[in-house]
């Protein structure tokens, strides 16, 4: 039973199916508070190596194509603020038609052992560049009208496969059966969709928020599902994509995202980059430590020194093509892990400038 519960959560953080562990990347040293030095070369490079190797039909990956085109799609709206402009605004706009085209009434195509992370991510991208097309100049060669009504039919699709728990499960139709991470890529889509007037089920957002509450132990850590065992191991990973989902609350819970605050600085970013699932863990770190920064002024210092480490971590893995490297379970598999990581890596370096609605507490004000 173990066994079985630790090979679920290797599939449920990185999507992917794993490969073996192999030789890992040592981490960096802590870094100060402050962005390090680097940052923007280091994101253009890698976003120039995902569009020369984005594939005929927009897509990025092999088996897993929805979710690493959404990863894709992400980094480049991460990382700029007139995102489809040039290059590199193509390849972002030819991932998301891709993603527009293999979606049919808002449901996205199972692949492998999870639907729901591939129909989450891709939502999210969806919403994210719908959003930010009504503040750039320079807009993408797309339907925006469209790719809205996309949105929302998909976030539709999202509420109606809540299980009972008000957890998600990998597949459609699964009403008693609910876990951590597709829970958490399900409440952040739908928090995107509703940071751009996108209308959502707000009882089916609070029922999750509910759920990832109620994962937290004792330690401040989250655990895998809710069982009411507070007194089981916590996640490292996990826990900093629950604290990440649970900053997006309306009213801030505090004492649940205190303790969750204190476990990610106990644990410190360098422990994230030798675990199994590195850059997961730290686009929701980093993520989760914003938001809390945002909240409370005065944590500044420690959520700043969090993200700079983290991200100086990040920065000290890539190689001389600008792709990262897939780490542990996620080795490259026939071209699904640089895709992966380079995309995950352009998050995470743009995540305290805060492009994408979702690292913020306020929503954006929408125009007109």
């Amino acid at each position: 039973m173990r066994s079985t519960r630790i090979v679920s959560i290797a599939l449920c953080l990185c999507l992917l199916v794993g490969a073996s562990p192999g030789k890992s990347l040592k981490p960096a040293a802590p870094a100060p508070a402050g962005p390090p030095k680097g940052i923007p070369a280091a994101r253009d490079k890698g976003l120039a190596w995902l569009t020369k190797n984005q594939g005929a039909n927009g897509s990025w990956g092999k088996t897993y194509t929805v979710a690493v085109t959404s990863f894709a799609c992400l980094g480049y709206l991460a990382a700029c603020d007139e995102p489809f402009k040039g290059d590199n605004g193509k390849a972002l706009t030819a991932g998301l038609k891709y993603l527009m085209g293999v979606q049919k009434n808002g449901q996205f195509p199972a692949q492998g052992h999870s639907w729901i992370h591939g129909q989450g991510f891709a939502t999210l991208a969806l919403s994210e560049a719908a959003g930010r097309s009504l503040f750039c100049k320079t807009k993408p060669d797309i339907d925006l009208a469209k790719m809205r009504s996309v949105v929302s039919a998909a976030v539709k699709v999202i509420a109606d496969n809540q299980s009972t728990s008000g957890g998600w499960w990998y597949k459609p139709g699964a009403k008693a059966r609910h876990e951590g991470s597709t829970t958490v890529c399900a409440v952040q889509a739908m928090v995107s969709a509703a940071n751009y007037g996108i209308e959502i089920d707000e009882s089916v957002l609070g029922k999750g928020f509910k759920y990832l509450k109620k994962c937290q132990n004792a330690d401040g850590g989250f655990d895998y599902q809710l069982d009411n065992s507070p007194n089981t191991k916590s996640m490292k990973e996990g826990t900093a994509g629950d604290v990440a989902t649970l900053g997006l609350m309306r009213k801030f819970d505090f004492a649940v995202m205190m303790n969750g605050y204190k476990f990610l600085l106990k644990i410190t970013p360098g422990a994230i980059s030798k675990e199994r699932f590195p850059y997961y863990g730290h686009f929701y770190g980093c993520m989760g430590m914003r938001l809390l920064g945002q909240e409370f002024k005065s944590f500044r210092d420690k959520t700043g020194g969090y993200i700079a480490a983290a991200q100086t971590d990040v920065l000290s893995w890539q190689e001389k093509s600008g792709q990262w490297p897939a780490m542990s379970y996620m080795k490259t598999s026939g071209g699904e892990g640089g895709a992966y990581a380079t995309s995950f890596a352009a998050m995470i370096l743009g995540a305290d400038e805060g492009r994408l609605s979702i690292f913020n507490r306020t929503p954006p004000k929408l125009p007109g």
